[in-house]
């Protein structure tokens, strides 16, 4: 099943609490969830932002950095692609929060998150480099996929640069805390749910629309010092429709059929993503930065 993807695809979220600082203990809960969605005909399992040993870290981020090449994910070869979240040591010493799509235990592709947010509760800034590249890459079956890691699907360039690239698919992975709990009932449809939660629906549901893309949202649940991380991951259809949510607070796999053929149907009305005029945009940015210098 390993890397044979079609026009059709099975995607998983798996929404779970990775245990902070316990990389192996991590690893064996994904290896588990891999197994499960094996026999299910799951081909992507997608695990939420720094899967791999937790979010609030801290001073624990360099101790837990690994080069990419010679982190092993031997457990994670024999089942179905796996896109985790790691710290990853980079070559001048700096540690980035990755997030890496694994295909029989080899890294297929990585993104090291571009936008840390430093800003109340979070310090992503004192702890890690940012990346800077958005790219798009080859996943076989005829499908190109984009990473991005919570905060970059709030940047609305990144969306805009991984469809221009031709990506049909955008995955996120979050670790996204819950804020602001509505207080009267049955005020709207998201009436009980966090405020931050259809913050985070709104988003997806405009960058799948407006490109044609399915996007995915992978957070994770748990707590970690001051942090209440939401849950509430997200399956977005090239529509804008939402194919499959994940409970809030709680682990949870939602789990949904995705296809080439939706991707075209979605476009075929609209005209949005083949009409976007990148060179427009190339001379426009390079007139606001000559002005700004």
């Amino acid at each position: 099943m390993t890397g044979d993807w079609r026009d059709r695809l099975r995607l998983r979220v798996e929404q779970f609490a990775p245990v902070l600082g316990e990389p192996e203990a991590n690893l064996e809960r994904m290896a588990a969830a891999q197994a499960d969605a094996a026999r299910e005909g799951v081909e992507l399992v997608v695990t939420p932002e720094l899967s791999l040993t937790g979010y609030d870290l801290r001073d624990r981020t360099h101790p837990l950095a690994v080069p990419l090449g010679e982190r092993s994910f031997a457990a994670l070869a024999r089942g179905p692609d796996l896109v985790l979240g790691m710290v990853e040591l980079g070559t001048d010493f700096t540690a980035y929060n990755s997030a890496v799509h694994l295909r029989g235990g080899a890294v297929l592709h990585r993104h090291r998150k571009i936008y840390l947010p430093t800003y109340g509760m979070f310090d992503e800034g004192r702890y890690f480099g940012a990346g800077d590249r958005a790219r798009v890459y080859d996943a076989g079956g005829g499908w190109r996929i984009g990473l991005l890691v919570c905060e970059d699907l709030w940047h609305p360039a990144l969306v805009y640069l991984l469809a221009l690239g031709g990506a049909q698919l955008v995955i996120v992975q979050a670790a996204a805390v819950g804020r602001g709990i509505p207080t009267e009932a049955g005020k709207d449809a998201g009436a009980g749910r966090f405020a931050s939660a259809r913050a985070w629906e709104q988003l997806a549901g405009a960058a799948a629309f407006a490109y044609g893309i399915y996007v995915v949202v992978a957070n994770r649940v748990g707590v970690e010092g001051a942090c209440v991380f939401g849950g509430g991951s997200l399956i977005v259809a090239p529509d804008g429709k939402l194919l499959a949510r994940g409970d809030d607070l709680a682990e949870d796999r939602p789990t949904a059929d995705l296809s080439l053929a939706r991707v075209a149907q979605a476009r075929r009305p609209f005209s949005h993503a083949r009409d976007e005029d990148p060179n427009l945009v190339a001379r426009e940015l390079a007139r606001l930065l000559e002005w700004e210098a």
